[in-house]
Order: C-alpha cells, then sequence, then structure tokens
C-alpha cells in the first residue's frame, strides 16, 4: 500500500513542529537544571545550617536573576525541620508561541543532611 503524498508531507510539518517546541522549550528546562543544582549546593555546603535564611533567598534570587528565570521573594521557602535546612522553590515560566501560550511550574527543593 503507497502512502498518499500528502499525509507525508502532514507527517513531516507535525514532526517538524514537535521538534521546535523540544527547542524552544529546552533553554528553559537547562536553566531550571542549573538553579536546582546550585540550591543542592547551597543545602549541603559546610556553612548551609549557619547562614541566615534571608543570605541565602538572596543567593538564590541572584543566581534566578543570572539565568534569566522568573523566581520572585515569595517563591523560596526556607524551613529547618529537624534542625536540618530545606529550601523548595515554586515558580513557573510562560512561554509564548505563535498559537497558543504554556505556563511551565518548577518545584525544585533540597533537604540538607
Amino acid at each position: 500500500m503507497k502512502l498518499p503524498l500528502w499525509r507525508l508531507i502532514a507527517a513531516i510539518l507535525v514532526l517538524l513542529g514537535m521538534a521546535g517546541v523540544l527547542l524552544a522549550l529546552a533553554p528553559v528546562y537547562l536553566e531550571d537544571y542549573e538553579l536546582r543544582q546550585y540550591i543542592r549546593s547551597l543545602a549541603l555546603g559546610p556553612d548551609a545550617a549557619t547562614t541566615p535564611d534571608e543570605a541565602l533567598r538572596s543567593a538564590i534570587l541572584a543566581r534566578a536573576r543570572q539565568l534569566d528565570l522568573p523566581v520572585d521573594p515569595g517563591d523560596v521557602r526556607i524551613t529547618h525541620p529537624d534542625g536540618k535546612l530545606h529550601l523548595q522553590l515554586d515558580y513557573k515560566v510562560q512561554m509564548d508561541f505563535p498559537l497558543y501560550q504554556v505556563d511551565i511550574h518548577f518545584h525544585p527543593s533540597t533537604t540538607s543532611r
């Protein structure tokens, strides 16, 4: 059975569209990964337990700005359960595509040992 030419062209266009979306989203996911690694290094650092919460918050916000991620001070939660440091972020990145707009939600968190 021979595949009609229009179906082949439609399939190629769909695949190209999917590849375009993946290429557009990849930088945001890579930046989120870098921010996750950074907050992990903060939490596992030797002086993490003694560092003031506002200094940690400022460091996280500065790193997020470097990565062009829209993290606000209210998006960073710092707690100390059982004497450990717990860092949690909840933020979203808005992506605008020609036909639609999507919000990608990120929730990185880490706890010291």
